[in-house]
């Protein structure tokens, strides 16, 4: 017999490059945009060019007669098709939340909002004629900044819901602590620009509604098809498994593919309207004044130090807006939600408050977007520590090193809520502080300086949040694999993948656990029709659950493949290994290829025992814990600042991530690369901009500030290696880089400015506000 060398895992832990690689950079990806579907039209949205007002009159007639045109749809049309929609949740259960239709009636409330759908032969037709469609509005005065809307002379954006004070309230979030007693006490105020999502690929479906099967099928750019699939029914009276939503190849999407936006649900109608294929596609410029946005929050820190040098204390005051709407079906209490729990959550202080405030406001709606509140939490939070450590005279990372929470005596409870049950922070801080004194510190006449930030990051969320709160989301995961008679598997999976690699670590999971190569696994994800029941990818999920789910699935199927493999050679199954495709024993003797095996189980199961199991399609599910899993990160910026123009060159980030098991090595470190960019972004360029009467400013990328390549600094990952006994334990990290990245860049921009008594108390900060900090500075 031949002799293999029986390890397991092989597959686990190796840099493979993506599978869905390959197929894309030739030009075959199955994208909204360019897969063909006979008799497919196509839609336009005419949008609302004020910001705020009552619509008096909208013409349709000369785009209804314009060539090509086939149908022009306004709000009343959908009447009776589809019902409305209320971005609730239980959690906020007084939160004020206005009703939402697929289009307009009677007002708009911000630039962008859909008014009417134009569907033609062709999308240019469907443009051309959008912009013949007349819409008069009797103008109302906008608010847009949200600490505005609060003001007592504030318009009143949702009249319906009754009076509030203050006004143009949605929701309350607020958590007390005592006094400190005694210390001292110093503020910082922080002011967080709207930034917009922006994956490669924007927003899009083609919906597809067969009146004579009563049948709808969606091809959607999104993050959730089970989810979508879910609201499509309920939202059309359409009977669930009649429903059918395909999330294939999609070009990223951050967050921003969550939620169901009103452009999305009014094509859908048109094509149930129609019985027709309706492709919609949202142009670059829509996306940036329409779309769900983040951030958007006036920050006012305090950070009360006590008699013995330590934080006695920290109290945020936080006022978020979160635009016209909420976002349903995920809502728009996400940012100040989880800011409220991650505010101080890293370190062990005793007393942490919050007072959140989330207001109306004529802009788009606030959604999802990478990290949801983490950034907003780490960059105060780090703030304060900083304020405090300079107040102490104390080097930031050792203040920072002796506020970690001790986890000797178990878990530990944050006054956040956060149950804190693994904590690796101090290795976190122990590799960037290596790696900083290693580097040289040059001087060229710049103002240099370094920054520091640790993250709590919430992974793998489990089901309290969303199921307390009665919204429909699965938090859990299932895995179907089945064993072809060649041997090879194919595994069906509730994740789903928009370039992060998750179907490729997943391939890896299951050869790792069946001993094959991850090439014999074939793997089907985003298709609510054909993959089990489950959440698709939002927080930093993907291999934490799904890869949990997929593992725990390749298990039982190992376990049978062992079994009958032992009974056939009347050996004991503990003596048995699965290894290069082969069943072999413990001496790496080989028995019988898993194609031998899988043929007999398939064609010849009369040769076993009739008790015995031996089919080779197997489930494996995996429930997370209640609340999320947390990670520890930290992350470290060195920058250097021009004096004479107020421009910051970010000139390295490093990371340090405990990130449990590394499935594919690579694409771990490209998603806390790539988050760290985005980061980047937040930090220094990205800001949505308008004007004082809600007119978008930053309608395109001339300016829209994204980073190039070229602004891009080394970023450098270090793991801290799992501990003894972890086993099989991968931990996100999708969400760490955008979350902590400006923090870091943050204390290192006030650190680099603090000997010339400067500060910045905004982002991004951009050179003209860098400029303006020096300024004043030096002016006393």
């Amino acid at each position: 017999m031949d002799t293999v060398s029986p390890t397991r895992q092989t597959a686990v832990g190796r840099s493979l490059p993506n599978r869905r690689w390959d197929r894309l950079v030739r030009g075959r990806g199955r994208f909204v945009a360019n897969v063909a579907h006979p008799d497919t039209l196509h839609a336009a949205v005419v949008r609302a060019a004020e910001a705020y007002g009552t619509i008096e009159a909208v013409d349709t007639t000369a785009a209804r007669g314009a060539e090509g045109v086939v149908a022009v749809f306004t709000a009343g049309d959908f009447d009776g098709l589809c019902a409305p929609w209320r971005a609730t949740h239980q959690v906020f259960g007084q939160a004020r939340v206005p009703q939402e239709f697929a289009l307009a009636r009677g007002v708009i409330r911000y630039v962008g909002e859909p008014i009417a759908v134009v569907v033609a032969e062709t999308a240019h037709a469907a443009r051309d004629a959008a912009e013949l469609v007349e819409v008069s509005v009797a103008g109302l005065d906008p608010v847009i900044a949200a600490t505005d809307a609060l003001g007592a002379s504030a318009p009143v954006l949702h009249p319906e819901l009754g009076a509030a004070s203050p006004a143009n309230l949605h929701a309350r979030i607020a958590r007390d602590a005592p006094p400190a007693p005694g210390g001292t006490r110093h503020t910082v105020h922080l002011s967080l620009a709207r930034v917009a999502p922006q994956p490669m690929e924007t927003r899009g479906l083609l919906a597809h509604y067969d009146p004579a099967e009563g049948t709808l099928f969606v091809r959607q750019s999104h993050q959730h098809p089970h989810q979508m699939q879910d609201v499509y029914s309920r939202l059309l009276g359409i009977p669930e498994h009649k429903v059918q939503v395909l999330c294939d190849d999609v070009g990223g999407a951050f967050g921003l593919k969550q939620q169901l936006h009103k452009d999305e649900m009014a094509a859908v109608c048109a094509s149930v309207k129609l019985g027709r294929p309706v492709r919609f596609v949202v142009t670059r410029n829509e996306s940036l004044i329409s779309d769900g946005q983040a951030r958007d929050h006036d920050l006012t820190g305090h950070v009360e130090i006590g008699a013995d040098g330590r934080v006695a204390a920290l109290r945020l005051t936080d006022v978020c807006g979160v635009g016209a709407f909420g976002l349903f079906p995920r809502t728009s209490f996400g940012e100040a939600g989880q800011t409220s729990r991650l505010f101080g959550a890293p370190y062990a202080v005793p007393a942490v408050a919050y007072d959140g405030t989330l207001a109306f406001q004529n802009r788009p709606p606030l959604g999802h977007y990478r990290g949801v509140g983490h950034p907003v939490a780490c960059v105060i939070t780090e703030a304060l520590m900083d304020a405090a450590a300079r107040a102490c005279g104390e080097d930031p990372i050792a203040f920072r090193r002796r506020h970690l929470h001790d986890l000797s005596a178990g878990p530990v409870t944050t006054p956040g809520g956060i149950v804190v049950e693994r904590y690796r922070m101090a290795e976190c801080l122990d590799l960037i502080e290596r790696r900083l004194a290693e580097l040289p510190r040059p001087a060229d006449g710049r103002l240099r300086g370094v920054g520091v930030a640790c993250l709590l990051e919430l992974t793998a969320n489990g089901s309290r949040y969303y199921g307390d709160g009665d919204v429909n989301i699965a938090c859990t995961e299932t895995a179907v694999l089945k064993m072809e008679p060649s041997g090879v598997v194919r595994l069906a999976t509730g994740n789903t993948d928009q370039g992060q690699g998750s179907d490729q670590m997943l391939a890896q999971v299951v050869a790792g656990t069946l001993g094959i190569a991850p090439d014999d696994v074939a793997v089907t994800s985003g298709d609510s029709a054909h993959s089990p029941y489950g959440g698709g990818a939002f927080g930093s999920r993907g291999t934490a659950v799904g890869g949990q789910a997929a593992r725990n699935a390749a298990e039982r199927l190992r376990e049978r493949l062992l079994a009958t493999a032992a009974l056939l050679h009347q050996r004991d199954a503990a003596e048995l290994e699965l290894s290069g495709g082969q069943v072999v024993t413990t001496d790496g003797t080989a028995l019988m290829s898993l194609a031998e095996l899988a043929r007999l189980c398939h064609f010849k199961p009369h040769l076993l025992p009739p008790e015995h199991e031996a089919g080779l399609t197997v489930v494996g599910r995996h429930v997370p814990p209640a609340d999320a899993m947390n990670a520890s990160a930290a992350f470290a910026a060195v920058v250097a600042i021009d004096p004479d123009t107020g421009t910051v060159e970010v000139e390295r980030l490093m990371a340090a991530h405990e990130a449990g098991t590394l499935v594919n090595p690579q694409s771990v470190d490209a998603q806390i690369t790539g988050g760290a960019v985005q980061g980047l972004g937040q930090a220094l360029y990205e800001a949505v901009r308008m004007d004082d009467a809600g007119q978008p400013l930053t309608g395109s990328f001339m300016d829209y500030a994204m980073p190039r390549a070229d602004m891009v600094p080394p970023v450098e990952v270090l793991h801290v290696p799992p501990l003894p006994g972890d086993g099989f334990a991968p931990r996100g990290v999708g969400e760490a880089g955008a979350s902590c990245a400006p923090a870091a860049i943050l204390c290192a921009i006030n650190n680099a400015l603090a000997p010339v008594g400067a500060a910045v108390t905004e982002l991004p900060a951009t050179p003209l506000v860098v400029w303006n900090a020096l300024q004043s500075a030096r002016k006393g």
